[in-house]
């Protein structure tokens, strides 16, 4: 009796231990084994926008006091006799980024499924392999069209009163000096200031400092007074620099220009909805030769299509212009993926066997490795 149990204990511990074995074998096995999802993984192929950086100079001009005897007591011509507000364009750039396509949504199912990365808007830029989406960047426009202007723009009409005293021989009262007066007088201190300045340009160094500053503190010192007197002639301006970004997205199958932003001399960079400004197009000129090769090359390739859902992007090249009517205000050349063709992956490539890299903003293929 005691033989049989001794007996059945060996053969117990026998199929436990073979059992033990086949387990560590089979989690062995399925560690380097793909992980099979059975509702597939959705992703997306981008689309590219186009990201407009601009920059704008504006001008607040108040014409002078004087102004209307600017030629007579300083010699300058056709001085403005009102108010102006002037804005412009002064600079430029455009780049690309990239967005998720709601027109290129797939699913990829099967093992391959587990091999996928995608960037954090759910856009396909890599299949087994490391790759990572940059964060992208996030732009705000605010438009400030106001520069701080003085709520005074003339405290001072000169260095002189604007009162003329009793005459004692008549006993007469104080009188305000006609504004003509005024104007004489401070062309008289523009140019005694101009003499002062240009003695002092003509003045022996030996007795400033070495480095100069000080002459040069007096110099700069004297330059600004001078432009003050002057401004009550010719007018101030107050200028200011201002910059925005835009981001556009073009549609291939839709118009073939897209307002950008509305611009106006006079009020600066205004929002699309504002009709009061003139539009800024944006306009797309793609290259036909290319997507119509790359059409017939994905045709040829059709019967070899792949069944796991994976697609990649031919980008289109497309020549891409800002137009102020019929002014072109800038152009660049740019790969734009929603103006070229999508493509199916191979199931060769898919086996686990490669690795893939995509690009995110034209969802072309980057790079293929073992």
């Amino acid at each position: 009796m005691m033989k049989s149990i001794s007996i059945l204990l060996f053969t117990s511990f026998l199929l436990v231990g073979t059992l033990a074995a086949q387990k560590k074998d089979e989690k062995k096995k399925s560690s380097n084994e793909l992980v099979v999802f059975n509702g597939g993984v959705v992703y997306a192929l981008p689309r590219t926008g186009i990201r407009l950086f601009v920059e704008v100079s504006q001008e607040k001009f108040f014409y002078g006091p004087y102004f209307e005897y600017a030629l007579k007591y300083i010699g300058v011509k056709n001085t403005p006799a009102s108010d102006s507000e002037l804005w412009k364009i002064t600079d430029l750039k455009m780049e690309t980024f990239g967005e998720p396509d709601p027109n290129e949504v797939h699913k990829a199912t099967g093992a391959i499924a587990s091999m996928l990365s995608l960037s954090d808007d759910g856009v396909l830029i890599g299949i087994n392999s490391s790759a990572k989406g940059d964060a992208e960047k996030t732009y705000s426009t605010v438009f400030t069209p106001n520069i701080d202007v003085p709520r005074e723009v003339w405290p001072e009409m000169s260095m002189h009163s604007f009162i003329v005293g009793k005459d004692s021989t008549r006993q007469s009262g104080d009188k305000t000096k006609s504004v003509e007066e005024k104007a004489a007088e401070a062309a008289h201190d523009i140019m005694k200031l101009r003499k002062r300045k240009a003695l002092a340009l003509a003045a022996d160094y030996d007795k400033l400092p070495p480095d100069g500053k000080a002459y040069q503190v007096m110099v700069d010192e004297l330059n600004k007074i001078i432009g003050d007197y002057e401004s009550l002639f010719i007018g101030k301006s107050y200028k200011s620099i201002h910059k925005y970004v835009f981001e556009v997205v073009p549609d291939a199958k839709g118009n073939k220009a897209t307002v950008a932003f509305r611009f106006s001399t006079s009020a600066g960079v205004l929002p699309e909805s504002n009709v009061s400004g003139k539009p800024i197009m944006l306009d797309m000129e793609p290259n036909l030769d290319l997507a119509r090769k790359s059409e017939q090359k994905d045709a040829q390739a059709a019967g070899g299509t792949s069944t796991n859902g994976l697609f990649y992007k031919t980008p289109g090249l497309v020549v891409a212009r800002l137009l102020n009517g019929s002014d072109v205000l800038a152009q660049a050349r740019f790969p734009m993926a929603q103006y070229g063709v999508t493509n199916s992956l191979p199931d060769e490539f898919t086996n686990g066997d490669y690795s893939i890299e995509f690009h995110p903003v034209t969802g072309a293929i980057k790079r293929i490795g073992n």
